[in-house]
Parts: structure tokens; C-alpha cells; sequence
């Protein structure tokens, strides 16, 4: 009898102890990660991987032009018990077009290529087919996404080898149509950094991916980045995994690498965070102008840009607010991997991170964490004066709005409705129950309760048509 109790006992404390496992092993990686990130992120990273059993995770933290912390989590594979740290190589994807962005406006300053320069003209033997003869296609816009195009399929995406820009556009080539009016919509496309790479190729009168490796990877410090591939480079990455975290994805060849080929690891990016946070000064050097930077930031080429909307799609960085605060930003999806950037001018304070799993639902928490330390020490902004507008503007404003653009052909069209009820503008998604109400901040301008600055715009061209940019949707008044 006694015999028996005593079994099951132990039977019972072994039950208590693998029950415990999981919190202790959270409460050991968040003591290993508070030696370098702050303590309360620590926790929240530390138990964020714990429950969503990601295999690795990558972060950087910088503060002016001070890093935080760098460092990583979990192993390099499921067949590799490497530890992933600050120096594991990772794929960022879509982060590419930054430093594509970047590229281009050191060519600016340079003035060997210029923002406002025709597509065409500069690029005459590229396939580009443009029925609007009035509309240029600029360089701005192809880095914007505001050119017209629809984005790339999935071949383009993954194509089976590496390419030269000369062979990748005779990939298709009858895909590379304006659809719409360019410099009118923000509609998100890979094909634009395929035109600015081959742009800078062309004026540098070199190969872009080696031109690309020295004057903007390796000047800014990023001696363990990469855009090309090599069977060096791909046994030293840490592996990427598709939604069930246990399906290994191939590496991606992606049709031009400037829109999202390139491999790096945490502790190189803290260069490019300084970069962007410190108006273009890295390790004291001025790398790009405080103006050059800013135009990375603010969307210029679209209708809404034009009439003074500065939140949205600029050179390669989005602005968008979290909880009030703006934040500039960029993700990467990639062959296996989730990335993004993300940086406030005010706190002065920046991050990356990656994981090792196409999920965006594991991979949004880390997001929302980070973010959050971003503006943790910063006061709530003030909102702005409500501007006046008269009834008859207001009036103009009415109506169903029809989405102008598509990313791919497949996708479905939506519409959005506006009405007016005693002098104030609501929106909401057609045959949806919920109205949002529009506080006007300027005659075109408006923004959302709650929000401190205007996150939508108005716009009427010349021929009396009035368009509707909400977020990154664009719309057309029926």
C-alpha cells in the first residue's frame, strides 16, 4: 500500500513537472533575453514563442544611434540545433524595396538619376506598355506603386534560378500593361523595383546586384549581407518554413531581387535602422540627406499625396499610426519568413525582427510588442483643430465609391458609401451595418475619431471626377 502511494506520488510530481516545463522554460529565455532587451519585452518575446512554438526569431532594438539589443531565439533548423543569434543569416523580403529606395536616392543626390525621370525614356527597350501618352511612368512611381501596375504572379515570385535583369524582363513581358492612370493610386506591385534596379544598372554601367553590394550594403556597414545567391549562402540560412512550421520552403529566386532577394542578419540591419532614424547619419557619417530621407517617407505620387495626405506609401516606407503615434515601416514576406521594420522619429527609436514561419498570426504580437515599446515613453499627440466646411463641399463628398484598383487580376472590386447627416460625413463598406463618422481637418482632408492627424482624402481631377484614397484603397465616385 505504501509502495503504491508512493508511486503514484511520483507519478503525480512528474505530471506537476512537465506541466511546468513550458513556464520555466519561458522564465529561463526571458532571463537569457533581459541581459540585453528590456525586461518587460524580454517576457513578452520570451512567452509569445513559447506559445506559438515558432522555431526562431530574430530582433534588433536601437535607440538613436545606440543598439539595444540584438540577438535571436530558437534553432537554425528542425534537423539543426544551431542557436539562431543576432549573426544568423535571414531572408526579409519586401524590406528589399527600402534599400532599393535608398539606392535610388543616393543616385539622386549624385544627380545621375532623377525622381521625376520617364520610365520610358530612360528605359526604352524594357517592355512597358502605357496608353496614357500624357502620363509619363516615373521612377518615383515605380518605387510608390502608384505606375499602374498590377503586381507579379507566382512564378515571378519563385522563379526557378537566379536571372539577370535582361533575362528577367523577357519573363512575361506582356504583364508589364498600365492599367490605370499613373501618379492617380497607390496599388502594391514587386515589377517597380525591377525598373528602378535596372535604371541604376544602367547609369552605373555595372552589374546591379555587385554595384548594389558595395556602394549601398557594404558603405553602410552590411558585411554579412547579401543580395545574390550562393550554395554558401544558402547552407548558412537559417531555414524557412511554411504555416505548419514544419514544411521546409526552397529558396526563392524572385524574378528582380531589388524587390525582395535580400539575406542579412539582425546585427547588419541595426545599420539601416540608424540609417532611417537618424535622418540619414550612421556612425556620424552622413550617408544620405535629412531631405532624402524624408522623401522616402512621405508619398508624393498619388492623387491624395498631391492634395497633402503625408501618411501612406512613400519610397519604399509606409507610414501608418498605432495607437495615435506615427510609425514608419516596411514588411517582408518571404520564402519561409516574416519580417518587418519599424521606426518613430520622436522616441528615435527602431526595431526588426523575423521569424522562420510564414504565419502573420504568430508573427503579430512580436509586431504589436515592438511597436509598443516605440511609443511606451511618449506622450499622447494632441489632435488637430476641426477644420470648417460648408454644406455644399460636404454635399459634393456623397455618394458610392467603386474601387479603382487591383493587385491582382483575380481580386474582387469593393465599393465604400458616403452620406452626410447634419453637416458631418460618415463612411462605411457598402451593404455593411456600421457607419464610421469624418472629422474634417482640412476641405479634403479628414480623418477617423481618434485619430491625431488625417488618414483619408478627398480629391476632385479636372474633369469634375472625385476620388477617395482610404488607407491603401483607392476609389472613384460612381
Amino acid at each position: 500500500m505504501v509502495t503504491k502511494r508512493i508511486t503514484q506520488f511520483k507519478s503525480a510530481i512528474a505530471a506537476i513537472s512537465i506541466a511546468l516545463l513550458p513556464l520555466i522554460s519561458a522564465s529561463h529565455s526571458a532571463q537569457a533575453l533581459a541581459q540585453t532587451m528590456p525586461t518587460n519585452l524580454a517576457k513578452q518575446f520570451a512567452a509569445i514563442k513559447e506559445r506559438t512554438r515558432v522555431g526562431a526569431v530574430a530582433y534588433a532594438l536601437v535607440e538613436g544611434d545606440k543598439v539595444i539589443a540584438t540577438g535571436g531565439m530558437g534553432k537554425k533548423s528542425l534537423n539543426d540545433d544551431t542557436p539562431v543569434t543576432a549573426d544568423s543569416t535571414v531572408r526579409i523580403g519586401s524590406i528589399t524595396k527600402t534599400f532599393t529606395a535608398i539606392a535610388l536616392m543616393k543616385l539622386v543626390e549624385q544627380n545621375k538619376l532623377q525622381l521625376n525621370q520617364s520610365v520610358e525614356k530612360l528605359l526604352p527597350s524594357l517592355p512597358l506598355e502605357n496608353p496614357y501618352e500624357n502620363s509619363p511612368v516615373t521612377l518615383a512611381m515605380m518605387l510608390e506603386h502608384t505606375a499602374g501596375l498590377t503586381d507579379l504572379t507566382g512564378k515571378e515570385f519563385n522563379y526557378p534560378t537566379a536571372l539577370s535583369l535582361d533575362d528577367a524582363f523577357k519573363v512575361s513581358p506582356q504583364a508589364r500593361v498600365v492599367n490605370w492612370q499613373p501618379g492617380y493610386y497607390k496599388s502594391y506591385t514587386n515589377a517597380g523595383a525591377g525598373y528602378v534596379s535596372a535604371a541604376i544598372e544602367k547609369v552605373v554601367k555595372q552589374d546591379y546586384d555587385s554595384w548594389f553590394n558595395t556602394e549601398i550594403l557594404k558603405a553602410l556597414g552590411m558585411s554579412h549581407s547579401q543580395l545574390h545567391w550562393s550554395p554558401e549562402l544558402e547552407n548558412s540560412l537559417v531555414a524557412g518554413y511554411d504555416s505548419d512550421l514544419k514544411t521546409r520552403i526552397p529558396y526563392w529566386h524572385t524574378l528582380f531581387r531589388a524587390f525582395g532577394g535580400l539575406n542579412t542578419t539582425a546585427n547588419d540591419v541595426t545599420h539601416f535602422l540608424k540609417l532611417l532614424i537618424n535622418n540619414g547619419v550612421v556612425e556620424g557619417k552622413t550617408f544620405l540627406s535629412a531631405e532624402s530621407i524624408l522623401r522616402m517617407e512621405t508619398p508624393k505620387t498619388t492623387l491624395a499625396g498631391q492634395q497633402g495626405l503625408t501618411l501612406g506609401y512613400g519610397l519604399g516606407i509606409r507610414s501608418e499610426l498605432f495607437r495615435g503615434h506615427r510609425i514608419y515601416q516596411h514588411g517582408g514576406d518571404a520564402d519561409g519568413y516574416l519580417a518587418h521594420f519599424g521606426y518613430n522619429k520622436e522616441s528615435k527609436r527602431g526595431y526588426f525582427v523575423v521569424i522562420n514561419a510564414f504565419r502573420h498570426d504568430i508573427f503579430r504580437p512580436f509586431k504589436s510588442a515592438l511597436n509598443q515599446w516605440l511609443i511606451e515613453n511618449l506622450e499622447k499627440p494632441a489632435s488637430p483643430v476641426i477644420a470648417k466646411v460648408t454644406p455644399e463641399h460636404l454635399t459634393k463628398l456623397v455618394g458610392e465609391y467603386e474601387k479603382t484598383t487591383y493587385r491582382f487580376r483575380s481580386a474582387r472590386r469593393s465599393a465604400v458609401e458616403v452620406k452626410q447627416e447634419n453637416n458631418v460625413l460618415f463612411i462605411r463598406r457598402k451593404n455593411r451595418n456600421t457607419w464610421s463618422k469624418l472629422i474634417p481637418v482640412s476641405k479634403w482632408l479628414y480623418r477617423y475619431e481618434g485619430d491625431p492627424e488625417a488618414t483619408l482624402a478627398f480629391t476632385q481631377t479636372e474633369n469634375g471626377d472625385i476620388h477617395l484614397q482610404n488607407g491603401d484603397e483607392s476609389f472613384k465616385q460612381k
